[in-house]
C-alpha cells in the first residue's frame, strides 16, 4: 500500500476481475477480444523481485484461440502523462521474458495496454521509435502498446454497453469524469442505482478519496436517491456504512484498517461472500505486508472454496 494513489486503488479493485478486462477489450480492441481466451490474473511478486522499481498494475495470462501460446497483458494505469512510460514497458517486458524463458524456455508475446483517463491530451506515440526510413523499419527494435483513452469515447457509447457489464461500464464512466465537478456524477449515480451496480460503494469511496469532500459527495447521492430516508436504505443495502470510515482522516497508505476493509470488499465483490475463517485471519493481521499477500491470493482464487484454507 505504500505510496498508493486513489486512481491506482480503484483501477485494481475493478480490473482484478477478468470479466472487467474482457469487457474493456470488447470495447476498445474487439479483434483482440475475439482471440483471447482463459484470462487469469498473475501473481507479480516474483517479477517485482527483479528490480526494486519494478511495479506492475495488473498482469494477466491468457490463451490465444487455436494456439497454446501465452499472452501476457500488462496494464499501466496513468492519471497523467508519464514520459518514462516506454522505457518502463520495455523493462517490464524484459523481466517477464527473462522469467518465462528460465521456466519454460519460451518468449511469450506481450500485449502492453496503457489505460489513460487524465486531463491532458495523450501525446506519446503508440509505436516507438518513429522512423522516417522504410529501409530501417525491419531492423529497428519496436515497442507497441494499445492505448485506452477514456477521453476518446463518448458517454453514450459506454452507456450502450451497460447490458454487457454494469459494474465495469459504470466504473469507466466514473474514471472518465473523476476530475470534473462533483455535481457531474448525478447521472452516473442514477445509472448505477437504476441498474443495481455492485460497484456503487467502490465508486463512492473513489470519488470521496479524490475529491476529499465526503459531505458534498453524500449530498449529491442524496439528491439522486431522493432524501435522507432513501439514502439510508441505499447505504444499508450496499453496506457502505463503515467502509469509508477513517479514509478521510488521512492518507490511504499505511492504514491497516483501510487495507482490511479493501480486502474484504474485494472478496465480497468477487465471490458475493466472505468466509468466516478468512475474515478472522484478515482481522488478526498486524502488518500491511501480511494483508498484501492475502490480497494476491484472493485475486488469484477461482472459487470461494479456495479461500477456506488461506493462511
Amino acid at each position: 500500500m505504500e505510496n498508493i494513489q486513489p486512481h491506482d486503488w480503484f483501477f485494481k479493485q475493478i480490473f482484478s476481475n477478468p470479466k472487467s478486462v474482457k469487457t474493456v477489450l470488447d470495447i476498445f480492441a474487439p479483434d483482440l477480444a475475439e482471440e483471447v481466451q482463459q484470462l487469469n490474473i498473475v501473481n507479480t511478486e516474483k517479477f517485482s523481485k527483479k528490480s526494486k522499481k519494478f511495479v506492475l498494475d495488473l498482469l494477466y495470462t491468457c490463451k490465444v484461440k487455436d494456439q497454446e501460446a501465452f499472452i501476457r497483458l500488462i496494464f499501466e494505469h496513468k492519471s497523467y502523462i508519464d514520459y518514462d512510460l516506454p522505457s518502463q514497458l520495455l523493462h517490464y517486458n524484459a523481466v517477464i521474458w527473462q522469467e518465462t524463458a528460465k521456466e519454460k524456455q519460451y518468449y511469450p508475446p506481450i500485449i502492453n495496454i496503457v489505460f489513460y483517463h487524465g486531463e491532458r491530451k495523450w501525446n506519446i506515440p503508440t509505436t516507438l521509435p518513429v522512423l522516417n526510413s522504410k529501409n530501417l523499419e525491419k531492423y529497428s527494435l519496436k515497442l507497441n502498446y494499445l492505448l485506452i483513452d477514456l477521453n476518446q469515447i463518448s458517454d453514450e457509447d459506454l452507456k450502450n454497453r451497460l447490458y454487457q457489464d454494469v459494474c465495469t461500464i459504470s466504473a469507466l464512466l466514473v474514471m472518465k469524469h473523476i476530475f470534473e465537478d462533483i455535481q457531474n456524477f448525478k447521472p452516473i449515480f442514477k445509472l448505477m442505482i437504476e441498474y443495481k451496480s455492485d460497484c456503487l460503494y467502490l465508486a463512492f469511496d473513489y470519488i470521496v478519496l479524490v475529491k476529499k469532500d465526503i459531505e458534498k459527495v453524500e449530498e449529491v447521492l442524496k439528491e439522486v436517491v431522493g432524501g435522507d430516508e432513501k439514502m439510508m436504505t441505499l447505504t444499508e443495502k450496499w453496506k457502505m456504512e463503515g467502509w469509508i470510515k477513517g479514509k478521510m482522516e488521512g492518507k490511504l497508505e499505511g492504514k491497516l484498517e483501510a487495507k482490511m476493509e479493501d480486502l474484504i470488499k474485494l472478496t465480497r465483490l468477487k465471490f458475493g461472500t466472505v468466509p468466516e475463517s478468512l475474515e478472522k485471519i484478515i482481522k488478526q493481521c498486524k502488518e500491511i505486508e501480511e494483508l498484501d499477500k492475502i490480497f494476491t491470493k484472493v485475486a488469484l482464487a477461482k472459487s470461494v472454496e479456495e479461500l477456506e484454507n488461506i493462511k
